[in-house]
């Protein structure tokens, strides 16, 4: 049973340790999250001001002291008992290994471990669990947290920022500010009000075995929101599960068991209800669906390489794009990728995909990222679902270099030998701009099958369809859409949309708007490189942000390319205004 009652906001007992009327005859069953992991000394070498030991602070946040005896504190694999001790509200309390305990001794109160396991620097998951098998909190922590990139190198803390917070990962760490480098026993020296207020994200759902569907989600949930079967449904007259389990420790990914086998070669959709929480209390936006199918084994050329980001800009993260050309439902764990060299084809490096189970449905993409949160995009074009974070990826060569889609049995499925000069020749810098594969039909062998991504695309389009795939005909269209357009703000027609279809990529444009008089009033893009399908919106105004007078314009383009082929256009477009 999970007890909620006793949570008051942290900032209410902020620097209030030495005031709180003490309690502890009069304990109370915790609360998940009452006590939580508030501090982590992964890596205390090089030494700064503290002892160069390991130690996890824990916090009180509620308002009834708790009885620690025989809680369980889990470090990766290892499990030690914690030893009895009260932890009263609003408390900060110290463990770390018994033969250094007089080393913490000023800082505060302190919970000695006999052989207390060691802590990895990145990638471990900490656990406090109650006598009876309850998750009161987890932390799977990461070196990435650091902002500092020389803090991150040792010496240093990672503290959490609000402890109102306590399932915020990154976005709710950083390393310590105290000149000491860590506040163990103390209030944090990042606190700092951090609230969650973003709705999780259902990311996918994947088939473990023919009976049993995972559900997995953008961070954790919140356990007795997920636990009714009522809440999720499939189609095809399945409906809801016969058995719902959580998946510990920190309930990211949820377990449906079904009493029936799924169905070869039959699609399914299930849908989740907007009543599942994340660990705060945010619900989904709104009800969720996803599809799912049984995979198939993949064959030779049935995925491909479809982008590739090898020189991202400093403070980005390199991707590989994959696209299922084929007409089968393949699973993303059924691959490794390997880094080959260029000359001998020989597999210098070699990532499982095995621990990453993604259905790939024909024609969709995955996006592979050892940073998922780095990747080169405008936040309004993340989309999530799409990317599968694989932190031990290898680096691809900035020159050049030769990367193997393989299956379980080390079959070829593809393979693509890059080179930077692959990319278009009047780009004055290809950092941060990623190629894109024009045809999915075409090998990957073929440097002509590839090109830079378009200006306006961002340079670079993971998760969505290439800038520069080519039209299935010859063609060559430029439309406008609406033929007359009111910008007033009222909802409709407020823009008008240029859009270019073009046969060919590595077509750059100047595209400018003009008055009936021969005025420039703005410049939609200059010499920017077009993808193969473009959209460009002209909202009524000049350049400086003034609103556009009634009358009728002219978007006039001239397209060219590096071969010397010019093409223009000219559009008219009335703007009418209610009077």
């Amino acid at each position: 049973m999970f007890i909620t009652a006793g949570l008051i906001p942290h900032k209410a007992l902020a620097g209030a340790n030495q005031n709180i009327e003490k309690h502890s005859d009069k304990t109370a069953d915790p609360s998940v999250y009452q006590v939580i992991i508030s501090e982590i000394m992964a890596d205390p070498v090089p030494q700064v001001m503290l002892p160069d030991i390991e130690y996890i602070e824990i916090f009180n946040r509620g308002t009834t002291a708790i009885d620690l005896t025989g809680w369980k504190l889990i470090i990766g694999s290892y499990e030690r008992i914690i030893p009895p001790a009260i932890i009263e509200p609003g408390e900060y309390q110290i463990i770390c290994e018994t033969e250094v305990d007089s080393l913490f001794d000023r800082f505060g109160k302190t919970l000695l471990i006999s052989s207390m396991p060691p802590i990895l620097n990145t990638g471990q998951t900490i656990i406090l669990k109650t006598p009876s098998g309850v998750i009161i909190h987890s932390i799977k922590f990461s070196d990435r947290w650091f902002n500092s990139r020389d803090k991150a190198d040792g010496g240093w803390s990672l503290e959490i920022i609000d402890p109102d917070n306590p399932c915020g990962d990154d976005r709710n760490w950083s390393e310590s500010f105290d000149t000491r480098g860590g506040t163990p026993g103390i209030k944090n020296s990042v606190y700092a009000n951090n609230p969650d207020h973003q709705s999780p994200v259902f990311l996918r759902a994947t088939l473990p075995s023919d009976s049993i569907v995972l559900l997995h989600f953008s961070e954790p949930m919140e356990f007795t929101s997920l636990s009714s079967v009522a809440g999720y449904s499939v189609n095809n007259g399945l409906l809801h599960p016969k058995a719902v389990y959580p998946v510990e420790p920190d309930f990211s990914s949820i377990i449906l068991k079904y009493p029936v086998r799924f169905k070869p070669d039959s699609h399914y959709t299930i849908t989740l209800l907007n009543s599942l929480k994340d660990c705060v209390g945010n619900t989904l936006a709104g009800n969720a669906v996803a599809d799912f199918a049984l995979s198939q084994p993949p064959e030779s050329f049935d995925v491909v390489f479809n982008e590739l980001l090898f020189t991202p800009q400093e403070g980005n993260s390199e991707f590989i794009e994959l696209y299922n050309r084929s007409k089968k439902v393949v699973d993303l764990s059924a691959f490794s990728i390997a880094l080959a060299d260029s000359r001998t084809g020989v597999a210098k490096k070699n990532v499982s995909l095995d621990k990453n189970a993604f259905i790939l449905f024909p024609g969709s993409y995955v996006v592979l990222t050892n940073n998922a949160k780095k990747l080169p995009l405008n936040s309004f074009l993340i989309n999530p679902s799409v990317i599968v974070e694989q932190p031990d990826m290898f680096s691809l060569p900035n020159e050049e270099g030769f990367v193997v889609l393989l299956d379980t049995s080390s079959g070829t499925i593809d393979e693509c030998h890059y080179n930077y000069l692959m990319h278009d020749e009047m780009l004055v810098s290809h950092e941060g701009v990623s190629l894109e594969r024009i045809n999915p039909d075409n090998p990957s062998s073929d440097p002509e099958n590839w090109h830079s991504a378009s200006t306006t695309s961002g340079y670079a389009t993971p998760g969505f369809r290439n800038s520069q795939m080519i039209l299935p005909d010859d063609t060559w269209v430029v439309t406008l859409i609406p033929e007359i357009f009111s910008p007033d703000n009222d909802g409709v027609d407020d823009f008008v949309t240029l859009h270019l279809q073009l046969n060919e990529p590595g077509w750059k444009a100047t595209i400018t708007v003009f008055d009936a008089n021969g005025r420039k009033i703005k410049n939609l893009i200059t010499n920017s490189m077009l993808g193969t399908d473009e959209y460009l919106i002209w909202d009524g105004k000049w350049t400086d942000e003034r609103p556009a007078d009634m009358g009728v314009y002219i978007i006039y383009g001239e397209i060219f390319n590096p071969n010397g082929k010019i093409k223009n256009f000219k559009k008219v477009i009335p703007l009418v205004r209610k009077l």
